[in-house]
This record gives structure tokens, C-alpha cells and sequence, in this order.
């Protein structure tokens, strides 16, 4: 899917994006391929996309999963090179530019989201992806809810971030928070929460869809985009999380 917006305008200079969707989840909690749920007709991996798109992405592509239920969406798709070995390899992929497309990349930024978010819309992309075009020294653009940054619904300068993830993938790494150790990052508070959160399992889902509203309909104030002033710390060995 591709789109003609320009590029998103922060206090720095304006920076073009290109969106991806990971869709190669195992989806065991929810028992099937979360990607390919529809919710009012829409499966969430095209609600994610749509939303990149309407936020001003030039393309989007779906990584991973069922490639070929994906396209028949209408998708564009690339394949997941480390399948069934957690979302760190997947978003090395998303952020990785196809051979032949490498020079149209340069200088870009890649906003990423997972598939299971059925609230997201263009207003939460937005902010997230100036904050990034506003730091021109920020390698990552991660919302803050509250406990830590939300590094799968982020914005990256591949050619910042792509070095630092392989290397963490290729040393053994596969939790996405220690995978970033090293990276600058700028997280947004002031996020409607809503719009970020995932839906794991089918009660997850019932409650989100359940409670949506039209998006619009009570709009979060103004994010604000507030500089780590530390580079990003490695968790501690024990904390696996993502």
C-alpha cells in the first residue's frame, strides 16, 4: 500500500516515513491469526495500515505471517527471516530495506506497529512520528503510558537503529528492550492509551471494540515529545520483556 502525503513537519526538519505492520505473531493467546481478525469488516492488520497510511506514510508493508492471506487484503507484504523467534527479528526486518529500494530509504524514518492494535488511528501516529523529525539526534520515537516506552509502536531512522538491532539478534538477544540498548530515544506522553493498546486474547478484544468510539470523538490533548537524556540502558539480564 502506498501513499502520497508529504512528509510530517516537527520542530526539526521535516522527516518522510514509511509504515510496517508485524504480522508474523504466533497469536497463541488469541487462538487464531490476530492479523487477519476482522473487526465492523476490517481485519486489524489493515486497520494498522490504513492508519499509517492516513498519518502520511509513503508505503506500508505487513512483515511476516500469512503472506498470502495478507496480499489478498490488498497488502504489501515481506516476509519474516527469523519466524517463530519473537518481534526483535521481525522489526530488523521492518526496518530493513529491500535490496533494490535502499537508496530511496536513505534519510527516512520507518514507524512500526503490531497487528493487534484495533483503536489505532493517523492522530496517535502523527505526534509520535514528529517527535522523531524533532530530535534530529533521537534514533527512536516510542510512545510513554505510564510504565516504559512502547518500542513496537515506534518510530526509528533505520540507519541508525538497523546496526545496533542486528548486532543485539546476532549476539543471541531476542527481547526487543534490551535488543535497543544503546539507541537514543525520545519518548511522547499525551497519548489517548486507548489507541495503543494491544488485544492479545478474544476477551481483550471484545472489551477494546466494545468501548471504541469514532475516532475523533474525544481527542487527547497535544502530545509532548520529551528527550532521554540517557542513551537506552540495557534491562537487567532477568527482564525479558519486550
Amino acid at each position: 500500500m502506498t501513499g502520497r502525503a508529504g512528509p510530517v513537519v516537527g520542530a526539526g526538519p521535516p522527516i518522510h516515513f514509511r509504515g510496517a505492520v508485524l504480522t508474523g505473531g504466533a497469536s497463541r493467546r488469541m487462538g487464531t491469526d490476530k492479523a487477519l481478525l476482522e473487526i465492523g469488516g476490517r481485519a486489524l492488520a489493515s486497520i494498522a495500515a490504513h492508519a499509517l497510511l492516513d498519518a502520511g506514510a509513503r508505503r506500508v508493508d505487513c512483515i511476516g505471517g500469512d503472506l498470502a492471506a495478507l496480499r489478498g487484503l490488498g497488502l504489501q507484504v515481506r516476509p519474516d527471516r527469523h519466524p517463530g523467534e519473537g518481534p526483535l527479528g521481525a522489526l530488523a526486518d521492518a526496518l530493513r530495506p529491500p535490496p533494490d529500494e535502499a537508496e530511496a530509504w536513505v534519510g527516512e524514518a520507518v514507524m512500526v506497529l503490531t497487528c493487534d492494535l484495533p483503536l489505532i488511528d493517523a492522530a496517535t501516529i502523527a505526534p509520535i512520528v514528529a517527535a522523531l523529525a524533532a530530535d534530529p539526534e533521537a534514533d527512536v520515537a516510542a510512545p510513554d503510558l505510564g510504565a516504559r516506552p512502547q518500542f513496537l509502536s515506534a518510530a526509528y531512522r533505520p540507519d541508525r537503529a538497523l546496526p545496533a538491532i542486528e548486532a543485539a539478534f546476532d549476539g543471541g538477544e531476542r527481547a526487543v528492550r534490551r535488543g535497543l540498548h544503546g539507541l537514543r530515544v525520545v519518548t511522547v506522553a499525551g497519548l489517548d492509551a486507548r489507541r495503543l493498546q494491544d488485544a492479545d486474547t478474544p476477551s481483550a478484544l471484545a472489551a477494546l471494540t466494545g468501548a471504541a468510539r469514532p475516532s475523533g470523538a474525544d481527542r487527547p490533548g497535544t502530545a509532548v515529545a520529551q528527550v532521554d537524556r540517557l542513551r537506552w540502558r540495557r534491562p537487567p539480564a532477568g527482564d525479558r520483556g519486550g
